[in-house]
């Protein structure tokens, strides 16, 4: 009887802190929605805010709700830059209950091998963009201007924590490589290590090893410093053709403004041994421009496309570097590329 009572009077007490415990954290989470409600009807009275970035000499805008989260573009940053009136694009983010919304066109393709998926939507011979982590559905839109000249980027807003910046730096990388293609700019696919005041540029197909060679660089050749890790900028300048450091360095977070004359370029490939190769310009020309970011179905920025890897190519050797993931392989390279 007596065991009886208190295993009655422990259970009432639990069921009792239990309960205490439930209001507690639903008390909380109120006071937790209406401070994040607040901050947003503050952001929305603040209305839209503007930033200007330069990146390899090329000026853009973005313009961000004042709901947009914060630090979204920190990793643009370093690119800060006064406004100018000579922009080469504007984009502006947009937040929407539903995709579903906008008046897109009929799909198109759906293009990458790996995310992210790039999405085309054909509407009044033109086209809409869209971006995603996986093929079912796009996560994000893009609508430009003609010439590309602005545009819009729509997120869902239920999703703006994830989404955001994703669709900020695919949209901006679009807008980038299509407004600068005819500048001698090429927004490339690329890991870039700065060694002696010099670039040197490592291509190749994902998963092939850019980034771990680059990373063997760091480790066994002294004075090497990563520039960036997949997305930097070349661009031919009064004759010299340099490599930049861009805002879109994929999973590592390298996001250095500087510039250094481009050395070489070199395709990775994989193989059971070490050995380099000096290519010849048409075999340079095939390893270079299949990591070009490019409007390839625009006839217009595909020959603007030809002309600049054709002089790049011109004016920086390249190589083939069969190779391991060892520390062997950067040297071998370091070595061929410094001899030039």
């Amino acid at each position: 009887m007596a065991d009886n009572y208190l295993e009655k009077k422990m259970e009432a007490l639990q069921a009792r802190k239990a309960k205490d415990q439930k209001a507690k954290q639903t008390a909380w989470k109120k006071r937790i929605d209406a401070y994040r409600k607040r901050l947003a009807e503050e952001a929305a009275m603040k209305g839209p805010s503007s930033s200007f970035y330069d990146v390899a000499g090329h000026v853009f805008e973005v313009i961000l709700p004042g709901t947009a989260p914060k630090d979204i573009l920190k990793s643009y940053e370093p690119f800060a830059c006064p406004s100018s009136a000579d922009l080469a694009f504007s984009l502006r983010l947009e937040y929407v209950d539903a995709l579903r919304e906008l008046a897109l066109g009929d799909v198109k393709e759906c293009l990458n091998d790996e995310p992210p998926y790039f999405w085309m939507f054909a509407r009044d011979e033109r086209y809409d963009f869209g971006f995603s982590y996986t093929k079912s559905h796009p996560d994000c839109i893009l609508m430009t201007s003609e010439d590309y000249k602005e545009a819009v980027v729509y997120v869902q807003s239920s999703r703006a924590e994830r989404l955001t910046k994703f669709a900020l730096d695919n949209a901006l990388m679009l807008m980038y490589a299509a407004r600068t293609i005819g500048e001698d700019t090429l927004l490339i696919h690329a890991s870039v290590i700065m060694n002696a005041d010099e670039g040197f540029v490592f291509l190749g197909r994902s998963g092939t090893g850019k980034s771990t060679h680059s990373r063997l660089w760091l480790e066994s050749i002294e004075g090497s410093q990563l520039l960036n890790d997949d997305n930097p900028v070349v661009r031919k300048i009064d004759g010299q053709v340099r490599v930049f450091g861009s805002p879109w360095s994929g999973k590592t977070p390298c996001y250095i403004n500087e510039d250094v004359p481009l050395k070489g370029i070199v395709r990775l490939s994989q193989a059971p041994f070490n050995r380099i190769s000096r290519q010849a310009p048409l075999a340079a020309y095939a390893s270079l421009s299949p990591a070009c970011s490019c409007m390839r179905w625009d006839r217009k920025a595909t020959d603007a496309l030809h002309r600049s890897v054709e002089s790049v190519v011109m004016n920086v050797p390249g190589w083939h570097l069969e190779c391991l993931p060892d520390a062997d392989a950067a040297i071998v390279c370091s070595k061929a590329l410094k001899s030039e």
